[in-house]
């Protein structure tokens, strides 16, 4: 019996960890669509549009191929968009655990989408992505941003995890650790860091940290409408192909989850 208690008490905690694995597997994968090429549409192709491209050239299901290659590929642009603000969405919320259950169901037909595009292309691994949809279902089934997460500060009585202000500094914290990934290198690189993006991350961490540890809901908010801030500003740069501070979708992703959670918390602070 002390072995099952001893499980019961650590899978909220684990349920935390499996939703924010998950969330930097969608933040690290939005930060290679890249609007400056028009999403792979070079010559010769790459990235998405490689990618999506396979659907045609390695059926899985024969409507899904037409749909791709007479309505997808002709315009190109407006859902390579689509992918990249569906799958940032995804890592930013499941980050934070915010409207988690609604954002699972995006990440199942999102995973349905790639393996109908890529599933039959040579040396691809089936299992990945049948696992990437039994995640989100877990995800979708156990409420997991109850955990450790923004839905969880929605109801009190029924949280498993920290109080706004804790869950704010978290957040804080969080943002001041993600500089680390200016020095990363390959798959480790989850959310793809510039020296200025890291300050900035540094700074606006600060920001909220300083803010939960006063214990003003009026500052958390405040802090969030930063990151917010920041998050609009790294999309207008890459919809106009600015290079003024290099980031990527993923450094969108990441910010616009902080803030997110961040304006969740200080809510949820001021009717606590």
């Amino acid at each position: 019996m002390s072995d099952v208690a001893t499980l019961s008490r650590g899978a909220p905690a684990t349920l935390a960890v499996v939703r924010v694995a998950t969330a930097l597997l969608w933040i690290q994968n939005s930060g290679w669509k890249t609007p400056a090429d028009g999403f792979g549409q070079t010559s010769p192709p790459r990235g998405l549009f490689l990618f999506t491209g396979y659907a045609v050239q390695y059926p899985v299901l024969p409507p899904y191929s037409w749909v791709v290659e007479h309505l997808v590929l002709p315009n190109f642009t407006f859902f390579g968009w689509l992918v990249l603000l569906v799958e940032a969405g995804l890592g930013a919320f499941l980050l934070v655990g915010l409207a988690t259950r609604w954002w699972a169901l995006i990440g199942i037909g999102q995973t349905l989408a790639i393996t109908l595009s890529v599933l039959n292309t040579p040396n691809e691994w089936h299992w990945a992505y049948f696992l990437m949809i039994m995640v989100h279902l877990a995800l979708l089934a156990t409420a997991a941003g109850r955990y450790y997460g923004a839905d969880g500060l929605r109801d009190p009585e029924r949280r498993v995890g920290w109080a706004p202000d804790r869950y704010a500094l978290a957040l804080g914290i969080a943002s001041v650790v993600s500089a680390v990934f200016v020095i990363t290198r390959g798959d480790w690189r989850f959310v793809e860091m510039t020296p200025v993006t890291a300050a900035v991350g540094v700074v606006l961490g600060l920001v909220a940290c300083l803010a939960a540890r006063l214990g003003r809901p009026p500052l958390v908010l405040a802090a969030g409408a930063l990151f917010l801030v920041a998050a609009v500003v790294v999309l207008v740069e890459l919809g106009l192909k600015l290079s003024l501070t290099g980031a990527t979708a993923s450094v969108f992703s990441l910010w616009l989850g902080l803030g997110a959670g961040l304006v969740a918390a200080g809510r949820a602070g001021n009717t606590a």
